[in-house]
């Protein structure tokens, strides 16, 4: 006779239970996932509209897609200022500068204004006193500058005891007046302006102050060089570069 194995009846209660928790479990989930209610977004109409329209994610949120005209929006204003720019002269003469002036608001096209140019007086070349200590004299040699001198320009000198010692000056005119001091046992000077060579003894009885001219020039620039060629010392106290303009002759009316 064979052995079966009996089923134990006892199971069937703990089985039922767990099915029936499991089944339970599952209807409750379903019951509350239908009776759900979704929120309702709140909306509130405000006095700005607004600019870009977002997308809802819920049903029932409404945003106002309304954009502003372009006339509704406020103007926008640029500060004006003026660009002064500094004003080089060459020779008295001021060069016109012309001003920029910034728009005064949004659209609006620059503008410039030149003004009206102001021609101030010219550098004056003729009728110049340079002093023999002026920078413009180029030295070259054993020159001694004295200075207290009495009847000399600015009571200055410079004298030269060696020969060869020379001194140049460049001046723009049509004739210039050399002055020194002439006086006994003084030596002798070579004067060369451009081209042509000119002598001049400085020896005399007396001290005394002597002067010297050159021919009328081409009005334009020119060059003199001054040499100690012999003698004793020799010595230059200014040059003088002359204005040589006619006057406008007055009329005289006739009877």
């Amino acid at each position: 006779m064979d052995n079966k194995t009996s089923f134990d009846r006892s199971l069937f209660i703990p089985i039922f239970i767990g099915v029936f928790s499991v089944v339970g479990i599952c209807l409750i989930l379903i019951a509350s996932r239908l009776t759900v209610t979704r929120g309702q977004g709140i909306t509130t109409d405000t006095a700005t509209p607004m600019k870009y329209q977002f997308l809802a994610t819920e049903p029932g949120v409404v945003f106002p897609t309304e954009v502003a005209s372009p006339t509704e929006l406020p103007a926008t204003s640029i500060p004006t200022f003026d660009l002064i720019l500094p004003t080089p002269t060459l020779f008295g003469f001021k060069s016109p500068v012309p001003t920029i002036s910034r728009a005064t608001s949004v659209g609006q096209p620059f503008s410039t204004s030149t003004p009206t140019p102001s021609v101030s007086p010219t550098v004056q070349f003729l009728n110049v006193t340079y002093d023999d200590a002026d920078f413009k004299f180029l030295y070259t040699g054993n020159w001694v500058s004295q200075t207290g001198v009495t009847d000399t320009y600015q009571n200055t000198l410079h004298v030269s005891s060696t020969i060869g010692d020379s001194v140049q000056l460049s001046f723009v005119g049509q004739k210039i007046r050399f002055s020194y001091q002439a006086g006994p046992s003084l030596g002798a000077i070579a004067i060369k302006l451009d081209g042509a060579d000119y002598s001049l003894e400085q020896s005399a009885t007396n001290t005394v102050a002597s002067t010297w001219e050159s021919p009328v020039l081409v009005l334009s620039s020119h060059l003199v060089t001054i040499t100690h060629i012999s003698g004793g010392s020799i010595n230059i106290d200014s040059i003088v570069v002359l204005d040589l303009s006619t006057p406008t002759p007055t009329l005289t009316p006739t009877p």
